[in-house]
């Protein structure tokens, strides 16, 4: 004997009746084998030379990894001599390799709690606490006895059926393979084939552009779609898209040409959207504040020639498509809507033509574009209107990113009967209390949203419960919905509908819809997800594409009109995940990839996903194409990425590497951040020695599973957001922190939490200029961030700019003020840049007891775009003035190098030298070249600078600006080019000044190419100082100070004054 813990016995699928009660006691189905099967099996037994107990127990093997969907089983067997424990493995192969694996496996007993038996005794008797036990008397006469509380009758006779059928195979045929037999029967085949389907509702023969243009000619006036305060008819839709369409057609759009839609969620996205489908065209939405690189690979992996867009996203556009080397002719909206003819393309479409184009998380590093038709497309917003009870006059919130397939039922369905759409700005969304007002004052029937925002909803509806207007419908969506937020809605709203809807954007988005007026009868910890919509046949089947047993666990398939054509221009990646319906002909197959089992009243419980494709805050992720990225940074050897949290309101991604140890955190979301969307961004980065191991050499995932939470977060104990403002600045932070608001706490430091530069620049604009970076840098926590936006919007309430106290002052201090710091580091921007790019750094200099100030340059902050702008000299008077005491260094990185240096002569004409100046990433050029810079920049429009910066990765926030906003950066990047110029040509060209005392540090990396040969160029700086000294490190592009914090620490560190 072991101190080991017994196994577990497998665990028998319950199928019993939802709301009926589970009432204790035993029932009996007996089943006669038969003389000819009884025969049959005593002779192939003495073939064998075995007992005829081991063929029985190879069939109850057998039937148990069919109803359970597993390979590895424990039962228990019962003798004479009393009952014993087995373990077996079943592998593919003949019955009679299974008959030899039940031959081992009842040669070893194994300490276990087994909740199955096979009675061998004489006279069997019933076991209580076995869930199904089997017996055979003499006359090989099987009695499966089984409790009422895990299965029915109809379902216990269903199992004895199993039985027999495995006999009679094994009997029939001891060397056929048994893996590639079923032992279901004909009826349960039929059934499972075609009974558990969507019911059969033909489409009209128009499709929906024809079913759309029927509804402008009988309500012409009537409100088709509405934005904030903008409202268009449906004659003014349907104009503005007929204009769009013709423009494209002028153009030289043929059928299925791929026309990218870059536009923000507003009125002309929705005709741009309709304009494409009446030009036969296919549909391909792009968000317009996504990076270059991620759009770039879109518009080249979907061969796309036409773009629509607006001016606040055509630079970014224009970026993208060179950066694919195809042509794409690119639309302005504004331009199409002047195109003289507005009547109907009259295009003719087919029913499988292609209608659109959704990029999806790819596991092997890049998204999926999956193709949908114009018939599929038009079933799923059938089945929408059906099931939401759409009728004339209805509204439906559009709520989703335009990137998600969900998007497109909410702003098209409604107008196939006449009903409309209302577009919600992300920024309402986020205010959850300006979202329920929406709902609130009425004229709302359905929304969209997924569990997590429904329980930050329901939260405060609790705590201030209210009428919700006019609405009808609540459809969940993007996570499993848990039962407990169901119970919550139904005990306050109990005559509003929830309706749990699933799907995957290859099957034209939802397949099953589970309708809700009440709290489900089944007590599940998920809510099933439903009963297949209509023309969808769902099966559930095995690895092989096999029908399971019903309440076996089995992958979710759909075949039918509303499979799409698969993956654009990646057949491999489409073979894997489409096929042909085997019970079909003709017919395409979808296989989701998740697992579920069939339930007795005909829905789905969903049990997860198959591979390591998973959605986290309702955004579908596959984890390779995260890992993927994060092995091109450089110094990552491995990359791990896992799930950590068992709940969806818990679930994070965690990254693990290993390679540099220099590398930090900050770093690396930096990095994924260029190129993946906010949600694909790790919350916590680890770096390990290696990666663990599993026995057959793969990554042991589970292990870091654990790991990860074992890891943590690393913050301080969890206080939650105590009044509005912090409830409302919490769910902002999640959104640029990709964490969820749960977990957001009023002690948190934003920049603790992983909060970036780009994360910074991102809070801002998300909250519209409530804060500037100034406040953020100063209030970092979250109670004291609220603080300050609630002092500066004063007792009435009114939104303003808060202003934190010296908000005239350049000088932010982004470490905590320390008496013992051995010196302080005053950095100085690059051009365009903020004090909080040197966040990471004063991070890592914390432990060497190194203060860090940053200098945030007036006219930089977007949220104060009325700011004038400074020279040189003046930044450096007003930043002496605020220096702290103690003993100082200077950091100017590129353009900021010029600020640094009069600040350094400065302060030795004050008699305070700095210890020692630090110029990053600026050699200093000869005059001709730095005037040829500065009128370069000067001839440059707003436009054509921003375009330049979207480019580069530490600019990557401009793709969340508005054109106002983006014109602030421009502006202010100019600026700083042409005023630090003059001031170096100051230096070459001006009356001769005294040489710097301070010893100056030239720091630059050798793949940055604006400091290339730098070890003769950087003596040009002896011009200046008196002791000049060069600095290289091998790599980390333009923008070390971030990609090389630690080492940028380490150089500082060494040449600190000691204490």
């Amino acid at each position: 004997m072991t101190d080991t813990q017994p196994l577990a016995g497998t665990a028998v699928p319950r199928w019993t009746i939802a709301g009926a009660p589970l009432e204790p006691g035993l029932a009996q189905q007996r089943v006669a084998l038969g003389s000819e099967l009884s025969s049959a099996l005593c002779r192939r037994a003495d073939q064998l030379g075995l007992a005829i107990d081991v063929v029985l127990f190879a069939a109850h093997l057998k039937v148990l990894a069919g109803v359970t969907s597993e390979r590895r089983l424990v039962t228990g067997v019962r003798t004479g001599a009393g009952p014993t424990a087995h373990a077996a493995t079943l592998s593919d192969g003949t019955w009679r390799e299974l008959i030899a694996e039940a031959t081992r496996a009842l040669a070893e007993q194994v300490a276990a709690e087994p909740e199955t038996l096979l009675d061998l005794r004489a006279e069997g008797g019933p076991d209580p606490a076995a869930a199904y036990s089997v017996h055979y008397d003499a006359d090989l006469v099987l009695t499966l006895t089984h409790r009422l509380d895990v299965m029915t009758e109809e379902h216990a006779a269903r199992l004895a059926g199993y039985h027999l059928t495995a006999l009679t195979l094994l009997a029939a045929d001891p060397d056929a393979p048994h893996h590639e037999q079923s032992l279901l029967s004909d009826d349960e085949l039929d059934f499972q084939r075609s009974g558990l389907s969507g019911p059969r509702r033909p489409l009209p023969g128009p499709l929906f552009v024809e079913l759309f243009e029927e509804q402008v000619a009988l309500r012409p006036d009537e409100t088709a779609a509405a934005h904030g305060a903008q409202r268009w008819s449906y004659r003014e839709l349907d104009e503005r898209a007929n204009r769009i369409a013709h423009t494209l057609l002028g153009h030289g759009l043929g059928d299925e040409d791929v026309v990218a839609v870059v536009l923000d969620r507003n009125l002309d996205w929705l005709a741009a959207t309709l304009g494409v489908l009446k030009a036969g065209g296919v549909y391909l939405p792009v968000r317009p504040d996504f990076p270059v690189g991620r759009v770039s690979s879109q518009l080249e992996q979907s061969d796309c020639r036409f773009a629509v867009t607006e001016p606040g996203s055509e630079a970014m556009l224009h970026a993208a498509v060179a950066h694919t080397g195809r042509a794409c002719r690119v639309l302005p909206v504004a331009d199409a809507y002047r195109t003289p003819r507005c009547d109907a393309p009259r295009r003719a479409v087919a029913p499988g033509q292609l209608a659109y184009i959704y990029f999806t998380s790819g596991s092997t590093g890049a998204p999926k574009g999956a193709m949908c038709e114009h018939e599929g497309m038009l079933n799923h917003l059938y089945a929408k209107v059906d099931d939401m009870e759409l009728r004339a006059g209805d509204v439906v919130t559009q709520t989703a990113s335009q990137c998600f397939d969900i998007s497109l039922w909410q702003v098209l369905a409604p107008l196939l009967v006449g009903g409309s759409t209302l577009i919600v700005d992300t920024e309402t969304q986020l205010d959850v209390d300006r979202f329920i007002d929406l709902m609130a004052v009425g004229g709302v029937q359905v929304v969209q949203i997924v569990p997590a925002y429904l329980d930050v909803m329901l939260a405060r509806l609790e705590a201030s419960h209210r009428p919700l207007g006019d609405l009808r419908s609540v459809s969940v969506t993007g996570e499993a919905l848990k039962a407990r937020l169901v119970k919550r809605w139904f005990a306050l709203y109990p005559g509003i509908r929830l309706v749990n809807a699933y799907g995957a954007t290859e099957v034209s988005d939802d397949t099953m819809h589970a309708v809700l007026d009440r709290v489900p009868e089944r007590d599940l910890a998920v809510v099933n997800v439903g009963h297949s919509l209509r023309n969808v046949n769902t099966y559930i089947l095995d690895e092989r594409l096999r029908v399971v047993p019903l309440g076996a666990p089995g992958e979710i398939v759909f075949s039918g009109v509303c499979v799409g054509r698969g993956y654009i221009n990646d057949p491999e990646r489409t073979a894997l995940a489409f096929t042909t319906d085997p019970f079909l002909e003709d017919t395409r197959l979808y296989r989701t990839g998740d697992y579920g089992r069939w339930l007795p009243e005909g829905t789905i419980e969903f049990l997860g996903r198959r591979d390591e494709q998973v959605k986290v805050r309702g955004y579908r992720i596959e984890i390779g194409e995260i890992e993927n990225r994060l092995l091109q940074m450089p110094r990552v050897a491995e990359a791990a990425v896992v799930i950590s949290g068992t709940h969806d309101d818990s679930k994070h991604l965690v990254a693990f590497h290993t390679g540099s140890e220099d590398l930090q955190a900050a770093d690396l979301r930096d990095f994924l951040a260029a190129t993946l969307p906010e949600y694909m961004v790790p919350s916590y980065f680890h770096r390990l020695d290696a990666l663990p191991l599993t026995e057959n050499g793969k990554t042991d995932k589970k292990f870091l599973t654990g790991l990860a939470g074992e890891l943590g977060q690393g913050v301080a104990a969890y206080l939650p957001p105590a009044t509005d403002t912090e409830r409302r600045l919490a769910t902002a932070w999640a959104e640029v922190l990709n964490v969820l608001v749960g977990r957001i706490g009023r002690d948190d430091d934003f920049f603790a939490l992983g909060g970036t530069s780009l994360a910074a620049v991102r809070l801002v604009v998300r909250l519209d200029r409530q804060i500037s970076l100034r406040t953020l840098v100063a209030h970092p926590v979250l109670r004291d961030l609220a603080a300050a936006v609630d002092a500066a919007s004063g007792q009435d309430g009114a939104r303003s700019e808060p202003a934190p106290a010296g908000s005239d002052e350049l000088l932010q201090q982004l470490t905590p003020p320390d008496d013992t710091a051995r010196a302080t580091l005053v950095c100085f921007p690059y051009a365009g840049g903020n004090a909080v790019n040197f966040q990471l750094l004063a991070r890592t200099l914390a432990p060497e007891g190194i203060a860090v100030a940053a200098v945030e340059l007036p006219g930089h902050d977007i949220s104060h775009p009325d700011e004038p702008l400074a020279d040189v000299a003046d930044i450096a008077r007003r930043v002496v003035r605020e220096l702290p005491d103690g003993p100082l260094m200077l950091w100017g990185h590129c353009a900021g190098g010029a600020y640094a240096t009069e600040v350094a002569r400065l302060l030795e004409a004050a008699g305070r030298p700095a210890h020692r100046l630090f110029i990053g990433a600026l050699l200093l050029e000869d005059p001709a070249e730095l005037r040829r810079e500065s009128a370069e920049v000067t001839a440059l429009g707003n436009a054509e600078i921003t375009a330049r910066l979207r480019g580069n990765s530490s600019y990557v926030e401009l793709d969340l600006f508005k054109a106002e906003r983006s014109d602030l950066v421009s502006r202010a990047f100019r600026h700083d080019v042409c005023s630090t110029n003059a001031y170096l040509l100051s230096l070459q060209e001006g009356p001769r000044q005294p040489r710097l005392a301070t010893p100056v540090e030239v720091v630059v990396t050798a793949d940055d190419p604006t400091t290339r040969e730098p070890q003769q160029r950087y003596k040009l700086w002896e011009q200046t100082a008196g002791s000049v000294a060069l600095h290289s490190f091998d790599e980390g592009g333009h923008y070390f100070v971030r990609t090389r914090a630690a080492d940028v620490a380490a150089l500082v560190a060494a040449r600190c004054p000691q204490a």
